[in-house]
């Protein structure tokens, strides 16, 4: 197959000219679909036939140009396939790719960072390494989670139990307000709410995911969250999840299609609370202490660094 001269222009289009993650498209969610390239870019190709009762009809052939160099998350679900040449586009993009399974578990395939310099992982690795840092970084995740004045002053242990408290009294007066009795949050059950909440943190774990993959940081380093290789993700989508994510779910508890609507009601909230934008904002707010005094191509020495992209080794050294 051959490209386009616009196709083959985009693949050399350097990272730091790319869509700024605050200007793209949250997420786009396919199901029943291929994704493949073509000579114009990405795009999505479903078969169909007119008629379902009839197997004999003709089959017709939908094909759907996706807008990956300005989307955030592409978000594949059961009955998706995805060609190699496609998802090479969508990482040279910036654009995150999860594949979504049952109750709601997805598997990231990350995009390539919208930098080209490592400053913020530098950032995250000084963070990390300190205990400190890292309880001063947790203050303000929690502050922007719950307000300052809830956790001024307070240790880490004080702040997660104000977060428990809150969490759990959310749970209780969103329950009572959807009128359902006895709900207990349940990542396995079946029932829509559960099912919706699953949908709705897989969601934000994508646009989290995106955000972590724009300045090249490692998902797996978290601040409050440990342990698991979603960590810092876990972090940056909790911060949305008592004041946004939950109150959206519930309100569609009693929805003909409960789910599909807490897609598309999730993906408006997301462009107009500016959520992209906002939690990569918080981020970088975190690691901007911990940056490194400069970003060019530097070697370790004996004492500091040396400039890279130099010839060492000379009989006069």
């Amino acid at each position: 197959m051959s490209y386009s001269q616009e196709a083959l222009a985009f693949s050399t289009i350097p990272a730091n000219h790319q869509v700024r993650i605050e200007d793209r498209i949250s997420f786009l969610y396919l199901e029943y679909c291929l994704v493949r390239q073509d000579r114009t870019g990405v795009v999505a190709i479903q078969d169909a036939t007119d008629d379902d009762d009839n197997p004999d009809s003709e089959a017709t052939v939908t094909r759907i140009q996706l807008p990956v160099a300005g989307l955030g998350v592409l978000c594949l679900g059961p009955g998706t396939s995805i060609s190699n040449a496609a998802i090479t586009s969508c990482a040279r993009s910036g654009c995150t790719v999860a594949f979504s399974g049952g109750g709601g578990v997805n598997a990231y395939a990350h995009a390539t960072p919208l930098s080209s310099s490592a400053k913020w992982a530098i950032a995250q690795a000084r963070l990390i390494s300190s205990l400190d840092a890292q309880k001063v970084a947790a203050i303000k995740l929690y502050s922007k989670q719950f307000g300052a004045g809830q956790v001024r002053d307070a240790s880490i242990k004080v702040m997660r139990g104000i977060e428990g408290r809150i969490m759990r009294t959310t749970y209780r007066d969103l329950a009572k307000k959807a009128k359902i009795k006895g709900f207990k949050r349940d990542t396995a059950a079946a029932d829509p709410i559960n099912t919706g909440l699953n949908v709705a943190n897989s969601i934000m774990y994508g646009v989290a995911a995106t955000v972590c993959a724009a300045i090249g940081v490692n998902p797996a380093l978290g601040i409050i969250h440990r342990g698991d290789i979603r960590a810092l993700l876990f972090d940056l989508a909790d911060l949305y999840k008592a004041r946004i994510v939950l109150p959206l779910v519930f309100s569609h508890a009693h929805d003909e299609d409960p789910i599909s609507e807490i897609r598309r009601d999730l993906r408006r909230q997301i462009h107009n609370k500016h959520i992209l934008e906002d939690m990569l904002g918080t981020l970088m707010e975190i690691l901007e202490p911990h940056l490194p005094n400069r970003d060019d191509d530097r070697l370790i020495n004996d004492h500091g660094e040396v400039s890279g992209h130099v010839q060492y080794g000379k009989d006069d050294e």
